[in-house]
């Protein structure tokens, strides 16, 4: 007698780089027969009743906690699933009942203590002081204790949730941000081989990515053997050698185009826990230069594969951009070292399997 493979539903928040985690592990699970998904995505705006309710409207915290609630129990009565994983935290922390019930693991790239540093970009005073910083610690403290485990982007979340929220070491799995190696890879017939250095940027959020920056950088270099193609959100007027590209969708060919026939990623971000774009660029073959704010920085190992220049430090920046450019053998050096990485590290097959493994090891199913 067979029986069937455990559904397991995975709540996912689909704000910012999220949504590239619920299109990765989608495409990573329709190849897989030994569990069924259900997949529950958690949009930040819905034609919904929380989307019309005064203070519920205005906050996601809430508005995505209470889909998320409503969304789990909708799959429960519908037909029963034995585990659930829950991304993001804000996303579970009306779900206790649930999480008490069915088995549940929580995803995320972040803790209060771990944003700090958006806000202060934002010029946001801090959550983390005071009796709301007391109230957010202790809601998080329940929410993560009714989870039988816990998954995180890198190290450095992993490090705030044991130390400042109480998660024991054994329940813990890190899943740095992984893509299809398949798809992402490096192409040769890309290269133009015409003696430009191609550098390419990826990021919504021209400014807390570093963006502006790199800008600088653009107009001030003396060099001129580089072009830069700028992926973000919102067009604008670039400076010479500068394409700005508005619109492109993740894993699309035309993002894989650009990293294919780019020779060095930068990422000057100036708040960040963790990075898709990285990961991407490094199964591209490139090179990456960035910062070490939040787990960026495990993303790339200094010297050997990339740069890592402090947070905010232009001086850094340019030197290390001015010295790459002016050194295509050490790009190309260093673009395979990127290669090798990801294969061992940032495979969305491999990183599947271990993350799947974790959460039945967990949740018994």
């Amino acid at each position: 007698m067979s029986t069937s493979p455990p559904r397991i539903a995975f709540a996912i928040e689909t704000t910012l780089g999220n949504a590239v985690f619920l299109q990765n592990l989608k495409s990573a699970m329709a190849r897989r027969t030994d569990i069924t998904p259900v997949w529950l995505p958690i949009d930040e705006h819905a034609d919904d009743v929380w989307e019309q309710l005064p203070v519920v409207r205005s906050r996601l915290s809430l508005r995505g906690g209470l889909r998320t609630r409503s969304a789990l129990r909708r799959a429960v009565a519908q037909v029963p699933v034995h585990a659930a994983v829950v991304h993001t935290q804000r996303m579970a922390h009306l779900a206790h009942d649930f999480m008490s019930r069915v088995p549940s693991v929580i995803s995320t790239d972040a803790t209060p203590s771990g944003l700090e540093d958006y806000l202060r970009y934002y010029g946001l005073r801090s959550q983390h002081a005071g009796w709301v910083g007391r109230a957010k610690n202790a809601l998080h403290r329940r929410t993560y204790a009714v989870a039988k485990g816990m998954l995180s982007f890198s190290d450095f979340t992993k490090r705030s949730l044991v130390k400042e929220y109480g998660v024991p070491d054994a329940r813990f799995h890190v899943v740095w941000p992984s893509v299809d190696t398949g798809l992402w890879c490096p192409n040769p017939e890309r290269k133009q081989r015409d003696g430009v250095v191609r550098l390419l940027f990826v990021g919504g959020d021209l400014g807390r990515k570093g963006g502006e920056l790199l800008l600088r950088w653009a107009r001030a270099t003396r060099l001129r053997n580089w072009q830069l193609d700028l992926v973000t959100s919102t067009s604008f007027e670039a400076p010479p050698r500068v394409r700005v590209h508005v619109g492109m969708q993740p894993n699309s060919p035309e993002l894989i185009g650009l990293a294919q026939a780019a020779d060095l990623f930068v990422l000057p971000t100036m708040a960040d826990m963790s990075s898709w774009a990285i990961a991407e660029a490094k199964a591209a073959g490139l090179a990456v230069v960035t910062t070490p704010t939040g787990g960026v920085g495990e993303l790339v190992r200094d010297d050997v594969d990339g740069k890592l220049v402090p947070v905010g430090d232009y001086e850094a920046l340019a030197r290390a951009l001015d010295a790459l450019v002016a050194s295509p053998d050490t790009l190309r050096a260093m673009g395979r070292e990127a290669r090798c990485m990801a294969e061992e590290r940032m495979d969305l097959r491999t990183t599947c399997d271990r993350m799947l493994a974790f959460i039945r090891g967990v949740t018994g199913v």
